[in-house]
């Protein structure tokens, strides 16, 4: 009896459904790339699940974890009256110096601690990485902006760095944080300041281009004037004497504007998305940015209402981001080396207070990057003086860990290497360790200062 045409449509979708499932079938390859460039998320799931997951499943396991997930550990406590006589015209100088003396250096250790610590213990590794995204793309430091400042800002990239831009931008905006960096503070209507409203355009959002003109900058600049921070409340406030409310022009559109206006002139232009996804295309894919790519997935983006979390779907779901000339071809940062690190070979983080100095050491101090521009990445990473630097942090601190739990356990080092598989060893550098190499600690240290190790 000859099959139904609905029999074999049947079958013939079966058959292409069964291709396609195979075609896009996670292999060890794929889990590695998806693992190490998403913030190294479910390092055990992808290690011994990734088999039976489509590239699709594993995708939707990251895409799909909560937006945002408090941190680990209490947020760090600052004397707010401390830090508010830092800023009064009523403390003396002395007194001054005296404060700084007793809680500054103290509180910026602190902070850098936390963070690292929140990093190790994260339960959404996607969560920090695009936390650390944001910290070096919307620049402040702890060198010109107080400790609570400084997390209060960080707790915003944390909460709303896989949620909306908009919302984003806006939080960011009204934060005192970046007026403090960028001087916005001492922007007034008699003498304007153009630090902010530069930046707002050249890096934080449109980029650098002939698609807004200098005149644009300074109309800008006036629209940021009047805004201070209130020391004894942290928090911004708006002083409507100090602001220059006059007739402007920018992008075309003539009004009176305050932070709000700007905000919405820049996310109507369409610049603002192209820009964004193409800093997500070098974080996600390659330093080589496909412009036709970009141009479709910022649309998209675009048209979400700038949600976060759908520009980054659309990344991993490229065709981009899964072709093989683009595996392994990412430099580390230090961050990445650490975390991707400790993920790994899951070493107990006890040495966590040691981090912000041996990192430091290798090219990147959080909540200190170098400039307004934040850390170029890249290549930067690998001058040779920072390849020694690196593989010394990584030595240093893996034997910090280990000598310091072998005080209580003393076989502690070979129950570590006994938990790096052979999986394990293949995310960390696409081989095996050989079997000449018997130590445990040779053995660790062949894996951490392989070349291949420092690419994602």
């Amino acid at each position: 009896m000859l099959p139904t045409h609905r029999t074999l449509l049947k079958v013939i979708s079966f058959i292409i459904l069964s291709i396609n499932c195979h075609i896009y079938a996670l292999d060890l390859h794929d889990a590695k790339h998806l693992w190490s460039r998403t913030g190294f998320s479910s390092t055990n799931l992808l290690i011994s699940k990734h088999k039976q997951l489509s590239r699709d499943e594993a995708i939707k396991i990251i895409i799909d974890a909560p937006l945002y997930y408090p941190p680990e550990k209490s947020l760090p406590k600052f004397n707010k009256e401390l830090y508010a006589a830092l800023r009064s015209n009523k403390t003396s100088k002395k007194e001054k110096q005296q404060i700084k003396k007793k809680i500054l250096n103290k509180d910026r250790k602190n902070l850098q601690i936390w963070w690292y610590q929140q990093i190790l213990d994260t339960k959404n590794p996607l969560q920090e990485k695009m936390t650390v995204f944001w910290h070096n793309h919307f620049t402040s430091d702890l060198q010109k902006v107080f400790p609570p400042y400084m997390l209060k800002q960080n707790q915003i990239f944390r909460i709303h760095g896989l949620g909306n831009f908009k919302k984003l931008l806006n939080e960011f905006m009204h934060d005192p944080a970046i007026h403090i960096y960028l001087d916005n503070i001492k922007n007034k209507k008699q003498n304007p300041n153009e630090n902010l409203a530069r930046e707002l355009l050249e890096l934080f959002t449109l980029g650098e281009g002939s698609h807004y003109s200098e005149q644009d900058i300074k109309n800008i600049a006036k629209a940021l004037t009047g805004y201070r921070v209130d020391f004894n409340k942290q928090k911004l406030v708006f002083k409507k004497r100090q602001h220059d409310s006059s007739f402007v022009k920018i992008f075309n559109s003539s009004g009176s504007y305050s932070i709000d206006g700007v905000l919405k002139l820049i996310l109507s232009h369409p610049m603002t998305a192209k820009f964004i996804t193409e800093k997500f295309w070098r974080e996600f894919i390659s330093d080589k940015p496909d412009e036709k790519e970009i141009e479709r997935i910022s649309i998209i983006f675009r048209n979400s209402g700038y949600e976060i979390k759908e520009l980054i779907s659309e990344i991993l779901h490229s065709e981009s981001f899964w072709d093989k000339k683009n595996y392994n071809t990412l430099i580390k940062s230090p961050f990445d080396l650490l975390t991707s690190t400790l993920h790994l070979t899951q070493l107990n983080d006890s040495e966590v207070n040691k981090i912000p100095l041996l990192i430091s050491k290798s090219g990147q101090k959080l909540f200190y990057p170098p400039d307004v521009r934040g850390w170029r990445g890249g290549i930067y990473w690998l001058s040779t003086e920072l390849i020694i630097a690196r593989k010394k942090m990584l030595r240093k601190y893996i034997k910090k860990v280990i000598n310091n739990n072998k005080k209580t356990d003393p076989r502690y080092l070979s129950k570590v290497v006994n938990t790096i598989t052979k999986k394990h060893q293949f995310f960390a550098i696409g081989d095996t360790i050989p079997k000449k190499i018997t130590k445990p600690m040779s053995k660790l240290i062949y894996l951490l200062s392989h070349d291949k190790y420092n690419f994602k």
